[in-house]
């Protein structure tokens, strides 16, 4: 039957971390097709994830766009990077029979699974990018639905490891508690990395930078953010007076609506 075929497609990799992602830990836990899944896991990351931060980056024009799509899937790869190896370890210590590599598949499948979500949620961003909502709502409308995605992820994987744990005996039950404190770690790990890797967004009305050069850390921003936004200011900094910051969005393939910054920006010019 088609069902009992192993996951070795990329379209039977999508549809398992969709719709049958119990059947795909057991073939992580039964060894099956190890490196295809790896692969597609990396390939979703990478186009998915890449494709959220190429339209949340279009808000300051085609090259915060290009950065933002070569930032976000980076700052996945370099997340896991830093956390895996305590992960990993901490696992074998308190009893996991799973190797590396079947670890590293969970987590990857976890993280891809978080990146098709985020790109679910791109014609969300898309649509207040074009209506012209400002720079705070912005910020903070892509900072929630990271977060949404990001948790969702991380529920599959716990998902997927109590599955191991209740059906193959190859994982403790222990280890979960463990799995929630690394999910944790993982998350602060990332939002430091995003905070180093900033803007993601940018300012439309500043030139384009590669990374920031911001003061303070990433909590106290979005407590500013929400400050500013319930307070109706658009402009996420002072405004230039020496250049058109509409200009830079003559290399997309739309023309945004002017938010109150730009539009004050332009009184001020006048």
């Amino acid at each position: 039957m088609a069902t009992d075929q192993p996951i070795t497609s990329y379209s039977a990799f999508l549809r398992a971390l969709l719709s049958d992602r119990e059947r795909f830990f057991e073939e992580v836990v039964d060894g099956v097709a190890l490196g295809s899944k790896l692969r597609d896991a990396v390939v979703t990351i990478i186009t998915l994830s890449g494709f959220f931060g190429l339209v949340a980056g279009a808000y300051s024009g085609p090259a915060q766009a290009v950065s933002a799509a070569v930032k976000l899937p980076f700052l996945f790869f370099a997340t896991f990077g830093v956390c895996f190896p305590a992960f990993f370890v901490v696992q074998v210590l308190v009893g996991s029979r799973l190797r590396l590599l079947q670890v590293a598949v969970l987590v990857f499948g976890a993280l891809a699974l978080t990146c098709v979500l985020l790109a679910a949620f791109v014609p969300i961003t898309a649509f207040f990018l074009v209506t012209g909502a400002n720079y705070y709502f912005q910020h903070l409308l892509n900072i929630v639905l990271a977060g949404v995605a990001g948790l969702f992820g991380m529920y599959a994987l716990h998902e997927g490891l109590s599955v191991v744990c209740e059906k193959r005996g190859v994982y403790p039950r222990k280890a979960l508690t463990i799995m929630r404190a690394w999910a944790l770690l993982f998350g602060f790990v990332g939002i430091q990395l995003a905070w180093t890797l900033r803007p993601f967004l940018g300012d439309r009305n500043e030139p384009f930078r590669v990374f920031g050069t911001y003061r303070g850390n990433f909590y106290a921003a979005i407590i500013y953010a929400v400050n500013q936004l319930m307070q109706g200011d658009a402009k996420p900094a002072a405004l230039p007076a020496k250049h058109d910051s509409l200009a830079r969005f003559r290399g997309l393939p739309f023309s945004p609506i002017d938010t109150v910054a730009d539009s004050s920006h332009h009184r001020e010019r006048q």
